[in-house]
């Protein structure tokens, strides 16, 4: 995918009509076979009999317990005879977490996998259906049945080896890099082709303070681990598994066991150099910190090393006198490590990224190097079927085409409708509350209540010619290099063309956040708009026909959570009309700042492995957001219900289910190198705090429940955090 640098959304998380029947022959076929999932290259055979699935691992899972659902709510879910006052997470979920394991090629297992797992498979049925058909070039069927069959064709890429990018890699043997001019031309060659550059990285997109203007945004290199990898001491056994991964890899370009150890080493040290220059996580989600406006000559004067000038020309684009640059020290640090490093440390780093950056979309033994580093690295035995990797890949690399097909099959006008008014209850509320916040003075109400209003929540996909148009782009059954290069290459000169242009939004565009295939909701401040996606609009949050509690209390949190982003740490920087300004009085601000403060307390004090705290100040912005989310769903919930006798059902009342939902949504078990890393890199809470802690801020929770002081439950008046 192309690389991002603006700040573009807060991604979030969060029904379904029944999906097209596949024929009949073909069902009975899935049937007799056991397949869940369908892959003539890997996994789950519908040619073979059950029996012979069954034997290499591929059948249908077991059925769940009486009374249990597949993903949506359900008391199956919970474990009856946990005390809720004790550990509500157990008495939510805790039929969930004892029959579900951790999938052996997963890092983690929760609500939001069991969808995205269920996304697989009609996405996989959709690949093959493509796979199956001759369509006319351009089509998003053709597309996504060339892209499959050439991904899918393991023989031919083992076959082709390093074939596909000795070009590259022999342009940066090659190349005069103490040349300012042409290593920026090799930086820019990198961006196109190769996803990212390790030296800089140029992106267009609405200026903060102006979201009239597109601008032009400059950053550093992207490396390989995240950044508390490269530095902190907790992180020193993935260091040494890189340095070993690098050097098996070094080891089969043909390199001397001591030459590929320096080479290695090289490149560790200097992607370390450059990780510790880099912005923090905190950092990046201050808005303030990264509006650094220079002028081309400002910033050229920072990186010597890397021509500006080139870099654009090379790009494609225009010159320009101004520029955007969200992280200085990244910058300074370019120009640290590669102002100073020789010519052949160069080389190495940058022909180390050209072939780690691609190893997977190449044979043997590039490809199974690639993906054993990556399997220890997360803690895995067992790596994804093979379909499923080139599924998930597809969504990053044909992300409209995809979505359109998925649109077609699995969501429908009705399912638009019924989630849209939930929008306006939800909306509502939270109007209504802005009215009467006691915190809040008159003028920062008024400014509130304004960008509320303007909010532009939409829900599933694009508008009928809002769509991305990928026809243009060649996809072949037999390139499957040569269709990641030209797909990534389309992408990020679309992006790059806006630069001069006026602003016009993509929408539901960003791959993995907002995509009609990506299971999340997302709110973008310099829209001051929301993204609610067709993919996530189903059970576990959404279930048509459920009663409101249960309804409200996940999707209408959902909802809520996503409107409350415009008025988060990060979000309420933002005014009414996207742009950053400070709207807010001291007081307002002050008081606001107090409330958040309680939120990060409350959850950096949480241990999530032995000496690994939860970080409060890097999650703020999201659990911000699941505590309005809750409060504003359980809020319009109560309004909904008024004057409605309402009967128990399964023996929990409407605010007993309604907090039980919430729960459920965030049902979670992972491996501890998947809770190292989230606590690293993730500005949202574990999931499984975001079962509970928001809930011990509201008064209604405590109420419902019977929780009293000395329960483990319990929180006290004063210590819960109340902002909307």
């Amino acid at each position: 995918m192309s690389v991002r640098l603006t700040f573009a959304v807060s991604a979030c998380l969060l029904a379904q009509a029944p999906a097209h029947a596949i024929n009949a022959t073909y069902a009975k076929q899935l049937e007799r076979s056991g397949c869940t999932q369908v892959s003539e290259t890997q996994g789950c055979d519908p040619r073979k009999s059950k029996a012979e699935n069954a034997k290499a691992g591929f059948v249908k899972p077991a059925a769940a317990k009486p009374g249990a659902s597949a993903l949506g709510f359900s008391v199956g879910n919970m474990d009856r005879q946990a005390d809720p006052r004790r550990d509500f997470v157990r008495y939510a979920s805790g039929g969930w977490l004892d029959r579900t394991p951790i999938p052996a090629s997963e890092g983690d297992a929760g609500r939001f996998g069991e969808l995205a797992h269920q996304l697989d498979q009609r996405l996989l049925r959709i690949i093959h259906d493509a796979s199956r058909q001759r369509a006319s070039a351009g089509t998003p069927v053709q597309q996504v049945g060339d892209f499959y069959r050439a991904a899918s064709d393991l023989q031919r890429l083992d076959a082709l080896g390093l074939q596909p990018i000795e070009a590259a890699l022999k342009a940066i043997e090659g190349a005069p890099l103490d040349d300012p001019a042409e290593l920026a031309r090799v930086s820019a060659r990198l961006q196109l082709g190769f996803v990212a550059s390790p030296i800089a990285n140029v992106d267009v997109g609405p200026d903060f303070r102006n979201n009239q203007v597109n601008t032009l945004v400059l950053g550093p290199g992207l490396q390989a681990l995240n950044r508390d990898e490269y530095l902190k001491p907790e992180s020193e056994a993935i260091r040494r598994l890189y340095l070993g991964h690098m050097m098996k890899v070094f080891r089969a370009l043909g390199e001397a066991p001591r030459q590929a150890w320096e080479h290695a080493s090289t490149v560790l040290a200097m992607e370390t150099e450059l990780a510790r220059a880099q912005m923090t996580a905190e950092q990046g989600r201050d808005p303030a910190f990264m509006d650094n406006h220079l002028s081309l000559d400002e910033a050229q004067a920072m990186v010597p090393s890397l021509d500006l000038r080139a870099l654009l020309a090379a790009l494609g684009m225009p010159p320009t006198s101004t520029l955007v640059a969200p992280d200085l020290g990244g910058l300074k640090g370019v120009q640290a490590v590669w102002g100073q490093r020789s010519l052949a440390d160069r080389r190495t780093l940058l022909r180390w990224h050209a072939l780690s950056s691609q190893a997977s979309a190449l044979g043997q033994p590039w490809r199974g190097l690639a993906q054993s580093f990556n399997l220890q690295r997360n803690g895995l035995s067992q790596a994804a079927p093979l379909d499923v990797d080139i599924e998930r890949l597809m969504g990053v690399a044909l992300p409209h085409p995809l979505s359109r097909l998925y649109v077609e099959r699995h969501f429908t006008e009705q399912t638009r409708r019924e989630v849209s008014e939930m929008v306006a209850h939800i909306r509502d509320e939270f109007t209504e509350r802005l009215r009467h916040n006691p915190w809040l003075d008159d003028a920062t109400r008024a400014a509130a209540l304004d960008k509320v209003a303007r909010i532009d929540i939409r829900v599933g996909h694009p508008a009928e010619g809002e769509w991305i148009d990928f026809s243009g782009v060649q996809v072949r059954p037999d390139d499957h290099f040569g269709n990641l290069q030209r797909l990534n290459e389309f992408r990020t000169r679309r992006q790059l063309a806006k630069l001069g242009q006026p602003v016009k939004q993509d929408r539901f565009a960003e791959p993995g956040k907002t995509t009609p295939i990506a299971v999340n909701a997302a709110y973008n401040p310099q829209t001051n708009g929301i993204d609610i996606t067709a993919a996530i609009v189903q059970p576990p949050f959404y279930t048509p026909g459920a009663d409101a509690a249960v309804n409200y209390c996940t999707m209408g949190a959902v909802i809520g959570h996503e409107i409350t982003h415009g008025f988060d740490s990060f979000g309420r920087q933002f005014g009414p009309a996207g742009n950053l300004r400070d709207w807010w009085t001291p007081q307002a601000a002050s008081a606001f700042q107090q409330r958040a403060d309680m939120l990060v307390q409350q959850y950096s004090e949480v241990e999530i492995l032995p000496g690994l705290m939860h970080n409060g100040s890097q999650t703020v912005t999201e659990n911000t957001a699941d505590l309005g989310g809750i409060t504003l769903a359980h809020a319009a919930l109560k309004r909904s219900l008024q004057g409605k006798p309402q009967a128990p059902i399964d023996g929990l009342n409407a605010d007993q289910r309604c907090f039980v939902a919430w729960a459920q949504l965030w049902a979670y078990k992972a491996r501890p190198e998947r809770l190292r890393t989230l606590v690293s890199i993730d500005y949202h809470a574990i999931s499984t705090l975001r079962a509970s802690l928001p809930l011990r801020n509201l008064d209604a929770f405590h109420e419902a429940f019977g929780i009293r002081e000395g329960d483990p439950m319990w929180r006290a008046p004063e210590r819960r955090a109340r902002i909307w």
